[in-house]
């Protein structure tokens, strides 16, 4: 017999320019046990006024007496999970988008696999006009903590947070969402680790996921670049300790495959974060590079190499 499950979207609420699409998003769920606590992170634009054009009871308006999220992202994400009452959290954000059937599709999985934690829908990655810029292709129905992680490493899926469907109270126990610098990696690292008991995935891309040049990761900043690369050293180096709890030998095809793969992300991250750093500041550039912890000097070596014809 099917379980009733109810859900709590927690929204972190600041810009303004896609706020009203992503709560009707939320609003036109065809599945209806939820509430939507949406949270003011002390925003300079009127949000207030948006919201109130909705009159739907279970929306939860909150605000922030001080700004937490400009300084500490995943702060003001686990402040925000104090207002959630229901079995199932989403963290929803001001500009994604969902899906009609994201919570029925979820439902469906949760009631055939009770033993985990978390869910997972595929994404769709649109602009700032809601073109679509690149798809998930669908992910197995069920896996094993092991499969996604090795999934994960070899670059299989989009990364976001609002995909993702994580239950309550496992949330809680392991301390909310895990921090790092800037968000960076928090999405991730999050997911793996609420995923151990195994994760259910909706075949479908039920979230339609906004970039755009508002977003804190597309800004052009050289200072913010070096931010995250010290955060990309810190989640990899939690990412090898996340491993290790499938007590796996060393030899094993599992490990080389997700070293090679987690290698390979950090690689293209460090090469994009470098890219924003300008020729003028080339002692940073290569300075940079050259603390990177987890590069051979070979890779130092080709990424150097590069930076400088990409930039003459």
């Amino acid at each position: 017999m099917s379980e009733t499950v109810s859900f709590s979207f927690i929204m972190p609420a600041y810009k303004a320019k896609f706020l009203h699409l992503s709560i009707e998003s939320i609003l036109m769920q065809s599945y209806r046990d939820f509430e939507l606590i949406i949270v003011n992170d002390a925003s300079p634009e009127n949000l207030k006024t948006i919201i109130e054009q909705y009159s739907d009871k279970r929306i939860n308006y909150q605000e922030n007496g001080t700004n937490i999220g400009g300084t500490d992202l995943v702060a003001n994400w686990n402040h925000c999970i104090q207002f959630a009452k229901n079995d199932y959290i989403i963290l929803a954000t001001d500009d994604d988008m969902f899906e009609p059937d994201f919570l029925i599709k979820a439902v469906d999985l949760i009631n055939k696999y009770p033993n985990i934690n978390i869910i997972r829908s595929g994404v769709r990655k649109i602009d700032e006009q809601g073109r679509t810029l690149d798809i998930e292709f669908p992910l197995k129905e069920y896996m094993t903590g092991r499969e996604f992680t090795l999934y994960y490493a070899k670059g299989g899926t989009i990364s976001c947070i609002s995909n993702y469907i994580f239950e309550r109270k496992e949330l809680l126990s392991i301390g909310g969402f895990i921090s790092f610098p800037h968000a960076h990696y928090s999405d991730d690292a999050t997911a793996l680790t609420m995923s151990i008991n195994g994760i259910a995935c909706i075949p479908t891309n039920e979230l339609n996921f906004r970039v755009s040049n508002i977003n804190l990761s597309n800004r052009n900043d050289q200072f913010l670049a070096i931010e995250q690369l010290h955060a990309s050293e810190a989640y990899v180096t939690w990412f090898f300790k996340h491993m290790s709890i499938y007590e796996i030998n060393p030899n094993d095809f599992f490990q080389r495959a997700c070293y090679g793969g987690i290698k390979n992300r950090y690689i293209n991250m460090v090469e994009k974060l470098i890219d924003k750093i300008p020729f003028s500041k080339a002692f940073l550039a290569i300075k940079t590079i050259y603390s990177a912890k987890h590069l051979f000097k070979k890779d130092k070596l080709k990424l150097t190499a590069n930076w400088i014809i990409n930039k003459l």
